[in-house]
């Protein structure tokens, strides 16, 4: 009996030694641990299990999720990486780092499992004749980001009592899990009395990432100069595309508005911030754009050109050239009004769909324009110089030019120039003079002084309903004047084949028969076209009025010519009832 009773007192002295050796070590982390309500048995139970960490846990934290073990009765497959959220094909899903929860939950198992080791084999060794019941104890594992929660209940010792889902429940709300909680984990592990096993009873709601916004623009925001190259490999430095032109209603960018993230909840109510908020772009929405009723289209409201400025595009319906049209900017061709305020330099075109508004003077140059072309100078063409407009052209002078307008031409002075006006030709401000070179008007032709004393040097005029009639009757008459002589030389030939009777040239005189048909009848044509148009220029009015009248100057009005060399004063020219062209007085 007295040794007996020794062998319990040194029982009882190395557990109560163990106890306190793992008490001084160190206390159970918050962070990593939540439990029941603390009592002495418990207390006992975290001394064991900090004892069980020292000389068998440890270990496990230096090896990787790959190779921690699993306690024995963990369930394995409840237990591997990305087994909490589950897979999901949402690529905003703020996904949290499995793997990590994954080694904590293990070590958390792996000490439960020692600790429920421990307890049985103290009990199992107890020299009590009646060992006290001991109830399933729950523990609790809440991990670090507080996105999981585990339960592993040690199981019942002694006929203890079995753990209840109130029993689990209390715990929970002790701890202020309130989100995520897993109902049938709770049911499951109370009502199939699941012990010695960790269980996930929580877990958070995943956060899930927004989308920024974005621009694409159909327009550039800064331009380079781009040089084109011919067939040939040559580049025309003079066409440098940097005009970016626009019509009404046109799509400058594509504007994709951000989603917003989504902040998730870890169990304990508590935010789980997104990682992109999902910021919209600042839309560069500036002067005459718009967006469309989705906000997802910035529009031209004008047509014009887009430039990109302080951050923002524009469209302006006038091109304005602050300076000359040479070197530095190219050719112009714009979908809309242009307005220079120098020079337009020899060799550059300048086109517009609008106005075009040229505050300086014109060289040898092209300028095109289905409105109005207006010029505060004029132009010196040399020979080379080209104005074209559907509407009507106002400037000063021009000289050594070509002129055609739909409308009116409106100078002070037209010097060696061909021009044509759909309307009136108006030379009556300023110096008021005509002198030189062609000029056709569907109307009237308006001057101060028309002709030159130098008579070598002819000034025509011709008014004609229809001016393209006038330039298909010169056409048709030349290609008359070829086809005659074509026609006598094939006749020539075709008589000289017949005369000598040749059989090797039979062939021959065939195709000379077949080019001689269709000659007759392209003069046929030829001729009836002619017709046609003499008979419209019979009906052909209008007035050429002028101050001074001075030879040569040669005068055309429908089929009717005249060719003035004299000097005529406050002169009225029109074609009287019998078609002739008479020089009357004002």
């Amino acid at each position: 009996m007295l040794g007996e009773k020794k062998m319990k007192e040194k029982t009882k002295k190395g557990l109560f030694s163990l106890f306190q050796s793992v008490k001084r070590s160190s206390e159970p982390s918050e962070e990593t641990m939540a439990h029941s309500s603390v009592s002495p048995e418990e207390a006992e139970t975290e001394a064991v299990d900090k004892a069980v960490e020292d000389t068998a846990v440890d270990t496990t934290a230096q090896k990787s999720s790959a190779a921690i073990p699993t306690p024995p009765g963990t369930n394995k497959a409840a237990l591997s990486p990305s087994y909490i959220w589950g897979p999901s094909e949402d690529p905003l899903l703020v996904r949290v780092n499995e793997e990590i929860l994954y080694i904590e939950c293990n070590q958390f198992a792996s000490k439960m499992n020692s600790l429920s080791n421990v307890l049985k084999q103290t009990a199992a060794t107890s020299q009590e004749q009646e060992p006290q019941p001991r109830a399933a104890q729950p523990q609790l594992y809440i991990s670090k980001d507080r996105m999981a929660a585990w339960f592993y209940v040690i199981h019942p010792l002694n006929g203890g009592q079995d753990i209840s889902e109130g029993d689990l429940r209390s715990i929970l709300a002790q701890e202020h899990v309130t989100t995520g909680i897993q109902e049938d984990a709770l049911k499951l592990i109370a009502e199939k009395h699941i012990y010695d096993q960790a269980i996930l009873v929580a877990k958070g709601i995943l956060a899930r990432n927004g989308i920024d916004g974005s621009i694409k623009d159909h327009y550039k925001r800064v331009l380079q100069l781009e040089f084109e190259e011919d067939e040939n490999g040559s580049v025309d430095y003079k066409n440098l595309n940097n005009i970016q032109s626009v019509k009404e209603g046109d799509v400058i960018c594509e504007i994709t508005i951000a989603v917003p993230g989504e902040n998730g909840m870890t169990i304990t109510g508590q935010s789980y911030p997104c990682d992109i908020k999902g910021t919209n772009v600042s839309i560069p929405s500036g002067r005459n754009t718009v967006l469309s009723e989705d906000r997802t289209l910035l529009l031209s409201q004008k047509t014009g050109h887009v430039t990109f400025m302080n951050g923002k595009f524009q469209v302006d319906p006038i091109l304005k050239i602050n300076g000359n049209v040479d070197n530095n900017t190219g050719n112009l061709d714009y979908d809309g009004n242009i307005l220079i305020s120098g020079d337009v330099r020899n060799g550059f075109s300048v086109k517009a769909t609008g106005s075009i508004d040229i505050r300086g003077s014109v060289e040898g140059a092209q300028i095109t324009a289905n409105g109005p072309i207006t010029i505060a100078s004029g132009m010196s063409g040399n020979g080379r110089g080209v104005l074209t407009s559907d509407s009507y052209i106002k400037c000063r002078y021009l000289e050594h030019c070509t002129v055609s307008a739909g409308g009116n031409v409106y100078a002070e002075s037209i010097i060696n120039s061909k021009v044509e006006s759909g309307q009136d030709i108006v030379v009556t401000s300023g110096i008021g003079v005509i002198i030189g070179g062609s000029l056709l008007a569907t109307n009237n032709i308006n001057a101060r002084i028309i002709g030159s004393k130098v008579r070598r040097l002819i000034t025509e005029l011709t008014i004609a309903n229809i001016p393209k009639n006038v330039e298909e009757a010169n056409r048709l008459t030349r290609e008359l004047e070829q086809l005659h002589h074509n026609m006598s030389e094939i006749r020539k030939n075709i008589t000289y084949l017949e005369t000598t009777q040749r059989q090797d040239k039979q062939q021959l005189l065939e195709s000379l028969k077949q080019a001689s048909d269709f000659l007759n009848i392209r003069e046929q044509e030829i001729t009836n076209r002619l017709e046609e148009i003499t008979a419209g220029d019979m009906a052909q009015t209008g007035l050429i009025q002028c101050q001074q009248l001075l030879p040569v100057v040669r005068i055309r009005m429908g089929p009717s010519s005249l060719l003035v060399q004299e000097e005529y004063s406050s002169s009225i020219i029109y074609k009287n009832s019998e078609g002739d062209i008479i020089v009357g007085s004002n």
